[in-house]
Protein backbone atom coordinates (compact mmCIF):
# COMPACT_ATOMS: atom_id res chain seq x y z
CA UNK A 1 0.00 0.00 0.00
CA UNK A 2 2.86 2.58 0.75
CA UNK A 3 4.75 1.85 -2.09
CA UNK A 4 1.70 2.30 -4.42
CA UNK A 5 0.89 6.45 -2.49
CA UNK A 6 4.98 6.65 -3.21
CA UNK A 7 4.23 5.81 -7.11
CA UNK A 8 1.64 7.68 -6.85
CA UNK A 9 2.71 10.97 -5.55
CA UNK A 10 6.24 10.49 -7.26
CA UNK A 11 7.47 12.71 -10.23
CA UNK A 12 6.70 10.85 -13.70
CA UNK A 13 10.64 10.90 -14.71
CA UNK A 14 11.43 12.88 -18.38
CA UNK A 15 12.84 10.46 -20.50
CA UNK A 16 15.99 12.50 -21.88
CA UNK A 17 16.60 12.81 -26.16
CA UNK A 18 19.50 13.31 -27.54
CA UNK A 19 19.87 15.49 -30.40
CA UNK A 20 22.05 16.68 -33.41
CA UNK A 21 22.74 20.02 -32.93
CA UNK A 22 21.49 20.66 -37.24
CA UNK A 23 18.22 18.98 -36.35
CA UNK A 24 17.01 21.12 -32.87
CA UNK A 25 15.65 24.24 -34.76
CA UNK A 26 13.57 21.37 -36.42
CA UNK A 27 12.61 19.30 -32.85
CA UNK A 28 12.31 22.99 -31.15
CA UNK A 29 9.90 23.89 -34.01
CA UNK A 30 7.84 20.63 -33.24
CA UNK A 31 7.59 21.55 -29.25
CA UNK A 32 6.94 24.41 -29.75
CA UNK A 33 4.17 23.75 -32.09
CA UNK A 34 1.38 24.03 -29.53
CA UNK A 35 2.61 27.16 -28.30
CA UNK A 36 2.00 29.11 -30.90
CA UNK A 37 -1.27 27.06 -31.70
CA UNK A 38 -2.36 28.17 -28.89
CA UNK A 39 -0.73 31.87 -29.41
CA UNK A 40 -2.61 32.36 -32.97
CA UNK A 41 -6.09 30.92 -31.29
CA UNK A 42 -5.80 34.06 -29.14
CA UNK A 43 -4.43 36.67 -31.60
CA UNK A 44 -7.63 35.30 -33.55
CA UNK A 45 -9.95 35.58 -30.53
CA UNK A 46 -8.44 38.97 -30.24
CA UNK A 47 -8.72 40.04 -33.78
CA UNK A 48 -12.23 39.20 -34.26
CA UNK A 49 -12.85 40.95 -31.03
CA UNK A 50 -11.83 43.90 -33.08
CA UNK A 51 -13.66 43.42 -36.66
CA UNK A 52 -16.76 43.60 -34.20
CA UNK A 53 -15.79 46.33 -32.32
CA UNK A 54 -14.89 47.92 -35.73
CA UNK A 55 -18.89 46.99 -37.07
CA UNK A 56 -19.65 48.58 -33.86
CA UNK A 57 -18.32 51.76 -34.64
CA UNK A 58 -19.49 51.95 -37.88
CA UNK A 59 -23.32 51.48 -36.61
CA UNK A 60 -22.24 54.21 -33.85
CA UNK A 61 -21.21 56.59 -35.85
CA UNK A 62 -24.25 56.22 -38.44
CA UNK A 63 -26.21 56.73 -35.48
CA UNK A 64 -24.65 60.57 -34.57
CA UNK A 65 -24.75 61.05 -38.08
CA UNK A 66 -28.55 61.01 -37.83
CA UNK A 67 -28.90 61.73 -34.22
CA UNK A 68 -31.23 65.37 -34.20
CA UNK A 69 -31.03 67.85 -31.59
CA UNK A 70 -32.82 67.47 -28.33
CA UNK A 71 -33.64 71.67 -28.49
CA UNK A 72 -34.09 72.39 -32.44
CA UNK A 73 -33.76 75.72 -31.54
CA UNK A 74 -30.28 76.39 -30.98
CA UNK A 75 -29.05 79.22 -33.00
CA UNK A 76 -28.13 78.64 -36.38
CA UNK A 77 -24.86 79.80 -35.88
CA UNK A 78 -24.55 77.08 -32.61
CA UNK A 79 -26.16 74.09 -35.04
CA UNK A 80 -23.36 75.03 -37.92
CA UNK A 81 -20.61 74.82 -35.34
CA UNK A 82 -22.18 71.74 -34.20
CA UNK A 83 -22.70 70.35 -38.01
CA UNK A 84 -19.15 71.01 -39.02
CA UNK A 85 -17.95 69.35 -36.05
CA UNK A 86 -19.80 66.48 -36.27
CA UNK A 87 -18.82 66.21 -39.87
CA UNK A 88 -15.27 66.49 -38.76
CA UNK A 89 -15.40 63.78 -35.96
CA UNK A 90 -17.35 61.02 -38.37
CA UNK A 91 -14.71 61.91 -40.97
CA UNK A 92 -11.33 61.05 -38.84
CA UNK A 93 -13.16 58.30 -36.54
CA UNK A 94 -14.18 56.71 -39.80
CA UNK A 95 -10.53 57.39 -41.75
CA UNK A 96 -8.92 56.05 -38.84
CA UNK A 97 -10.81 52.08 -38.48
CA UNK A 98 -11.31 52.32 -42.81
CA UNK A 99 -7.21 52.08 -42.58
CA UNK A 100 -6.51 49.36 -39.44
CA UNK A 101 -5.80 46.00 -40.26
CA UNK A 102 -4.63 43.33 -38.62
CA UNK A 103 -4.11 40.79 -41.04
CA UNK A 104 -0.10 39.31 -40.29
CA UNK A 105 2.14 36.82 -41.94
CA UNK A 106 4.94 36.72 -38.57
CA UNK A 107 4.48 37.99 -35.13
CA UNK A 108 6.67 41.24 -35.45
CA UNK A 109 4.33 42.35 -38.15
CA UNK A 110 1.35 42.22 -35.47
CA UNK A 111 3.44 43.60 -33.11
CA UNK A 112 4.46 46.51 -35.09
CA UNK A 113 0.67 46.86 -36.37
CA UNK A 114 -0.20 46.99 -32.78
CA UNK A 115 1.96 49.58 -31.81
CA UNK A 116 0.88 51.50 -34.70
CA UNK A 117 -3.08 51.18 -33.58
CA UNK A 118 -1.64 52.51 -30.18
CA UNK A 119 0.14 55.68 -31.52
CA UNK A 120 -2.43 56.24 -34.15
CA UNK A 121 -5.30 56.39 -31.25
CA UNK A 122 -2.87 59.03 -29.20
CA UNK A 123 -3.04 60.90 -32.30
CA UNK A 124 -6.92 60.70 -33.34
CA UNK A 125 -7.45 61.68 -29.81
CA UNK A 126 -5.46 64.98 -30.31
CA UNK A 127 -7.12 65.22 -33.60
CA UNK A 128 -10.66 64.71 -32.66
CA UNK A 129 -10.59 66.39 -28.70
CA UNK A 130 -12.30 70.00 -29.92
CA UNK A 131 -14.56 68.35 -31.90
CA UNK A 132 -15.46 65.74 -29.34
CA UNK A 133 -16.51 68.18 -26.87
CA UNK A 134 -18.39 69.90 -28.87
CA UNK A 135 -20.51 66.57 -29.90
CA UNK A 136 -20.19 66.00 -25.97
CA UNK A 137 -22.70 68.75 -25.10
CA UNK A 138 -25.65 68.02 -27.94
CA UNK A 139 -25.04 64.05 -28.63
CA UNK A 140 -23.22 63.03 -25.40
CA UNK A 141 -24.30 59.17 -25.32
CA UNK A 142 -23.65 58.70 -29.13
CA UNK A 143 -20.20 59.99 -28.94
CA UNK A 144 -19.43 58.05 -25.31
CA UNK A 145 -20.02 55.03 -27.28
CA UNK A 146 -17.57 56.06 -29.94
CA UNK A 147 -15.07 56.73 -27.82
CA UNK A 148 -15.66 53.01 -25.57
CA UNK A 149 -15.19 51.83 -29.18
CA UNK A 150 -11.63 53.22 -29.62
CA UNK A 151 -10.80 52.74 -26.11
CA UNK A 152 -11.97 48.99 -26.87
CA UNK A 153 -9.93 48.57 -30.01
CA UNK A 154 -6.78 49.87 -27.56
CA UNK A 155 -6.96 47.47 -25.53
CA UNK A 156 -7.60 44.67 -27.62
CA UNK A 157 -4.05 45.86 -29.04
CA UNK A 158 -2.38 46.15 -25.96
CA UNK A 159 -4.02 42.20 -24.99
CA UNK A 160 -2.08 40.75 -28.54
CA UNK A 161 0.74 41.94 -27.76
CA UNK A 162 0.63 40.99 -24.06
CA UNK A 163 -0.28 37.27 -25.46
CA UNK A 164 3.27 37.52 -27.67
CA UNK A 165 5.05 38.63 -24.72
CA UNK A 166 3.96 35.91 -22.47
CA UNK A 167 3.87 33.16 -24.80
CA UNK A 168 7.68 32.40 -24.80
CA UNK A 169 8.29 33.54 -28.89
CA UNK A 170 10.91 35.50 -27.76
CA UNK A 171 12.53 32.93 -25.66
CA UNK A 172 12.32 30.31 -28.86
CA UNK A 173 13.35 33.00 -30.87
CA UNK A 174 16.55 33.62 -28.75
CA UNK A 175 17.17 29.96 -28.36
CA UNK A 176 17.07 29.46 -32.32
CA UNK A 177 19.69 32.84 -32.34
CA UNK A 178 21.93 30.44 -29.76
CA UNK A 179 21.75 27.59 -32.37
CA UNK A 180 22.70 30.47 -35.45
CA UNK A 181 25.58 31.01 -32.86
CA UNK A 182 26.73 27.65 -31.68
CA UNK A 183 26.35 26.55 -35.55
CA UNK A 184 29.11 29.59 -36.19
CA UNK A 185 31.35 28.90 -33.34
CA UNK A 186 31.97 25.44 -34.20
CA UNK A 187 32.56 26.61 -37.68
CA UNK A 188 34.80 29.20 -36.51
CA UNK A 189 36.54 26.33 -34.40
CA UNK A 190 37.16 24.31 -37.28
CA UNK A 191 38.67 26.83 -39.60
CA UNK A 192 41.09 27.90 -36.80
CA UNK A 193 42.02 24.40 -36.13
CA UNK A 194 42.95 23.93 -39.64
CA UNK A 195 44.17 26.91 -39.74
CA UNK A 196 46.74 25.84 -36.64
CA UNK A 197 47.25 22.45 -37.96
CA UNK A 198 48.81 24.36 -41.89
CA UNK A 199 50.75 26.54 -39.31
CA UNK A 200 52.11 24.23 -37.25
CA UNK A 201 53.34 22.16 -40.04
CA UNK A 202 54.98 25.32 -41.82
CA UNK A 203 56.32 26.26 -38.49
CA UNK A 204 58.27 22.45 -38.84
CA UNK A 205 59.17 23.31 -41.89
CA UNK A 206 61.00 26.51 -41.21
CA UNK A 207 62.79 24.94 -38.54
CA UNK A 208 63.69 22.51 -40.11
CA UNK A 209 65.47 24.75 -42.93
CA UNK A 210 66.89 26.95 -40.50
CA UNK A 211 68.54 23.57 -39.12
CA UNK A 212 69.44 23.29 -42.48
CA UNK A 213 70.71 26.60 -43.24
CA UNK A 214 72.48 26.89 -40.01
CA UNK A 215 74.77 23.83 -40.91
CA UNK A 216 75.64 25.13 -44.14
CA UNK A 217 76.73 27.89 -42.39
CA UNK A 218 79.06 26.40 -40.15
CA UNK A 219 80.61 24.24 -42.56
CA UNK A 220 81.34 27.21 -45.18
CA UNK A 221 83.13 29.00 -42.15
CA UNK A 222 85.16 25.47 -41.65
CA UNK A 223 86.13 25.82 -45.18
CA UNK A 224 90.00 26.64 -46.43
CA UNK A 225 87.99 29.53 -48.29
CA UNK A 226 86.52 30.96 -45.55
CA UNK A 227 89.66 30.90 -43.28
CA UNK A 228 91.28 33.11 -46.44
CA UNK A 229 88.35 35.44 -46.35
CA UNK A 230 89.12 35.82 -42.49
CA UNK A 231 92.43 36.34 -43.28
CA UNK A 232 91.60 39.11 -45.77
CA UNK A 233 88.96 40.76 -43.31
CA UNK A 234 92.18 40.68 -40.67
CA UNK A 235 94.25 42.45 -43.05
CA UNK A 236 92.04 45.03 -44.07
CA UNK A 237 91.40 45.64 -40.49
CA UNK A 238 94.66 46.40 -39.78
CA UNK A 239 95.42 48.44 -42.53
CA UNK A 240 92.39 50.62 -42.14
CA UNK A 241 93.94 50.86 -38.22
CA UNK A 242 96.92 51.96 -40.14
CA UNK A 243 94.79 54.58 -41.92
CA UNK A 244 93.46 55.70 -39.20
CA UNK A 245 97.01 56.17 -37.79
CA UNK A 246 97.88 58.89 -40.00
CA UNK A 247 94.78 60.78 -40.28
CA UNK A 248 95.01 61.08 -36.69
CA UNK A 249 98.60 62.08 -36.46
CA UNK A 250 98.03 64.72 -39.67
CA UNK A 251 95.03 65.93 -37.55
CA UNK A 252 96.72 66.16 -34.13
CA UNK A 253 99.78 67.80 -35.88
CA UNK A 254 98.20 70.56 -37.57
CA UNK A 255 95.69 71.15 -34.87
CA UNK A 256 98.91 72.65 -33.20
CA UNK A 257 99.43 74.75 -35.98
CA UNK A 258 95.93 75.74 -36.77
CA UNK A 259 95.75 79.28 -35.05
CA UNK A 260 99.52 80.36 -36.74
CA UNK A 261 98.20 78.89 -40.23
CA UNK A 262 95.14 80.60 -40.11
CA UNK A 263 96.51 84.18 -39.22
CA UNK A 264 99.12 83.07 -41.77
CA UNK A 265 96.24 82.46 -44.57
CA UNK A 266 95.48 85.98 -44.39
CA UNK A 267 98.71 87.00 -45.50
CA UNK A 268 99.77 84.33 -47.83
CA UNK A 269 97.90 85.44 -51.32
CA UNK A 270 99.33 82.42 -53.34
CA UNK A 271 98.77 79.84 -51.23
CA UNK A 272 95.65 81.19 -49.00
CA UNK A 273 93.78 78.41 -50.46
CA UNK A 274 96.11 75.15 -49.90
CA UNK A 275 96.12 76.67 -46.48
CA UNK A 276 93.00 76.47 -45.66
CA UNK A 277 92.30 73.00 -47.61
CA UNK A 278 95.36 71.69 -44.99
CA UNK A 279 93.37 73.21 -42.18
CA UNK A 280 90.31 72.02 -43.40
CA UNK A 281 91.39 68.09 -43.72
CA UNK A 282 94.99 67.55 -44.01
CA UNK A 283 94.77 64.00 -44.98
CA UNK A 284 92.68 65.19 -48.31
CA UNK A 285 95.18 68.08 -48.96
CA UNK A 286 98.20 65.99 -48.42
CA UNK A 287 96.65 63.27 -51.40
CA UNK A 288 96.49 66.33 -53.61
CA UNK A 289 99.64 68.44 -52.76
CA UNK A 290 101.64 66.30 -55.26
CA UNK A 291 104.34 68.91 -55.58
CA UNK A 292 104.37 69.00 -51.37
CA UNK A 293 103.82 72.98 -51.40
CA UNK A 294 103.04 72.31 -48.05
CA UNK A 295 107.22 72.11 -46.76
CA UNK A 296 107.15 75.63 -48.31
CA UNK A 297 104.38 77.42 -46.96
CA UNK A 298 105.91 75.66 -43.65
CA UNK A 299 108.98 77.51 -44.16
CA UNK A 300 107.08 81.04 -44.38
CA UNK A 301 105.22 79.98 -41.56
CA UNK A 302 108.31 79.79 -39.64
CA UNK A 303 109.73 82.65 -40.88
CA UNK A 304 106.76 84.74 -39.98
CA UNK A 305 107.01 83.61 -36.60
CA UNK A 306 110.54 84.30 -35.94
CA UNK A 307 109.78 87.86 -37.46
CA UNK A 308 106.97 88.03 -34.57
CA UNK A 309 104.93 89.19 -37.82
CA UNK A 310 101.69 86.62 -36.75
CA UNK A 311 101.59 88.10 -33.10
CA UNK A 312 101.85 85.13 -31.07
CA UNK A 313 102.36 84.42 -27.60
CA UNK A 314 106.07 83.55 -27.18
CA UNK A 315 104.15 80.23 -25.89
CA UNK A 316 102.30 79.66 -28.79
CA UNK A 317 105.13 80.47 -30.79
CA UNK A 318 108.06 78.25 -29.14
CA UNK A 319 105.35 75.42 -29.96
CA UNK A 320 104.56 75.80 -33.50
CA UNK A 321 108.25 76.36 -34.10
CA UNK A 322 109.29 72.45 -32.24
CA UNK A 323 106.01 71.39 -34.36
CA UNK A 324 107.39 72.76 -38.40
CA UNK A 325 110.80 71.29 -37.64
CA UNK A 326 109.24 67.93 -36.80
CA UNK A 327 107.50 68.11 -39.87
CA UNK A 328 110.13 67.92 -42.18
CA UNK A 329 110.28 66.46 -46.20
CA UNK A 330 110.70 63.10 -44.89
CA UNK A 331 107.58 63.36 -42.79
CA UNK A 332 105.38 64.32 -45.62
CA UNK A 333 106.94 62.20 -47.90
CA UNK A 334 106.31 58.85 -46.22
CA UNK A 335 102.73 60.05 -44.91
CA UNK A 336 101.59 60.58 -48.37
CA UNK A 337 103.39 57.20 -49.45
CA UNK A 338 101.88 55.03 -46.85
CA UNK A 339 98.80 56.29 -47.25
CA UNK A 340 98.11 55.92 -51.05
CA UNK A 341 99.66 52.58 -50.89
CA UNK A 342 97.20 51.49 -47.99
CA UNK A 343 94.36 53.28 -50.03
CA UNK A 344 95.50 50.78 -53.19
CA UNK A 345 95.92 47.79 -50.62
CA UNK A 346 92.31 48.26 -49.01
CA UNK A 347 90.59 48.58 -52.53
CA UNK A 348 92.65 45.68 -53.42
CA UNK A 349 91.22 43.90 -51.02
CA UNK A 350 87.88 45.10 -51.06
CA UNK A 351 87.84 43.55 -54.42
CA UNK A 352 89.18 40.16 -53.22
CA UNK A 353 86.57 39.90 -50.81
CA UNK A 354 83.51 40.73 -52.64
CA UNK A 355 85.06 38.48 -55.25
CA UNK A 356 85.46 35.89 -52.85
CA UNK A 357 82.76 32.68 -53.37
CA UNK A 358 82.59 32.30 -49.83
CA UNK A 359 81.32 35.58 -49.14
CA UNK A 360 78.67 35.68 -51.48
CA UNK A 361 77.59 31.95 -50.67
CA UNK A 362 77.69 33.14 -46.71
CA UNK A 363 75.87 36.19 -47.47
CA UNK A 364 73.12 34.82 -49.35
CA UNK A 365 72.71 32.05 -46.67
CA UNK A 366 73.28 34.91 -44.02
CA UNK A 367 70.16 36.23 -46.01
CA UNK A 368 67.92 33.54 -46.09
CA UNK A 369 68.44 32.36 -42.76
CA UNK A 370 67.54 35.81 -41.40
CA UNK A 371 63.95 35.87 -43.62
CA UNK A 372 63.94 32.75 -42.33
CA UNK A 373 64.03 33.43 -38.55
CA UNK A 374 61.83 36.58 -38.89
CA UNK A 375 59.16 34.07 -40.56
CA UNK A 376 59.46 31.78 -37.21
CA UNK A 377 59.08 34.34 -35.17
CA UNK A 378 55.76 36.06 -37.11
CA UNK A 379 54.75 32.57 -37.20
CA UNK A 380 55.22 31.70 -33.47
CA UNK A 381 53.12 34.76 -32.82
CA UNK A 382 50.18 33.87 -34.87
CA UNK A 383 49.91 30.37 -33.84
CA UNK A 384 50.47 31.83 -30.02
CA UNK A 385 47.33 34.19 -30.99
CA UNK A 386 45.32 31.42 -32.63
CA UNK A 387 45.13 28.92 -29.62
CA UNK A 388 44.42 31.95 -27.46
CA UNK A 389 41.04 32.46 -29.70
CA UNK A 390 40.51 28.81 -29.57
CA UNK A 391 40.77 28.87 -25.98
CA UNK A 392 38.15 31.24 -26.09
CA UNK A 393 35.34 28.81 -27.53
CA UNK A 394 34.50 26.35 -25.25
CA UNK A 395 31.64 24.58 -27.14
CA UNK A 396 30.66 22.33 -24.60
CA UNK A 397 29.87 25.21 -22.61
CA UNK A 398 27.84 26.44 -25.09
CA UNK A 399 25.91 23.18 -25.82
CA UNK A 400 25.59 23.11 -21.76
CA UNK A 401 23.90 26.46 -21.90
CA UNK A 402 21.65 25.79 -25.01
CA UNK A 403 20.63 22.75 -23.09
CA UNK A 404 19.50 24.30 -20.13
CA UNK A 405 17.13 26.61 -21.82
CA UNK A 406 15.86 24.11 -24.42
CA UNK A 407 15.11 21.79 -20.90
CA UNK A 408 13.47 25.14 -19.02
CA UNK A 409 11.30 26.19 -22.04
CA UNK A 410 10.05 23.33 -23.07
CA UNK A 411 9.88 21.20 -20.21
CA UNK A 412 12.15 18.25 -21.81
CA UNK A 413 15.58 16.99 -20.89
CA UNK A 414 17.89 17.22 -24.06
CA UNK A 415 21.38 15.85 -24.76
CA UNK A 416 23.01 17.89 -27.65
CA UNK A 417 25.39 16.02 -29.78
Amino acid sequence: MFNFIKKFFAKEEIKEEKIELNGLISWLDNKAKPLFENLNKDINQIINKINNEKEKVFENLKKLEIAKLQNPKIPERVKTIMEGNRAAFIKKVSFFFNNTDLKYNNYNEILEKCNNIENEVEALGRATAKSYQVLNEFFAREAEHIAANIKNIENYSKDIKTSIKNSKISDINKIKEDIAGLENKIKLKENYSKELEDKKKYFENLKNKKIGLENKINEIKLSEDYKNYERLLEEMAKIESEIKDIENTLFHDFSVLERALKKYSKVAFEDGDLVISYLSSPVKALMTDNDLKIIKILSYLEKNIVDNKLELDAKKSEKTLLKIKELDKNYFTNLQKNYKNYKNKISELKLLIENNKTKSELDNYNKELNDIKLNIENLNSSILNINSELEKINIEKLKENLQEKANEITSTKITIL
